[in-house]
């Protein structure tokens, strides 16, 4: 059982993608590259090479795993 939202109706709440509805979604990485093709290279060189381990500090000014 689906539970439905504040001010949304159970039509909508239980509602399933038709076929041809799923052959047309894309897998989330294809999306992803996508996105990120099309930053320019430049940018990509300011990205820190360890965001993903040290998320936190760069995002909350935490100290990092390096540190």
């Amino acid at each position: 059982m689906t539970t439905s939202l504040p001010g949304q109706d159970n039509a909508v709440a239980n509602a399933k993608p038709s076929a041809s509805e799923n052959a047309t979604k894309r897998p989330i990485w294809e999306i992803v590259a996508e996105i990120g093709a099309q930053i320019p290279d430049e940018e990509w060189t300011t990205v820190p090479s360890d965001a993903s381990i040290n998320y936190k500090h760069y995002l909350y000014d935490q100290l990092s795993k390096n540190s």
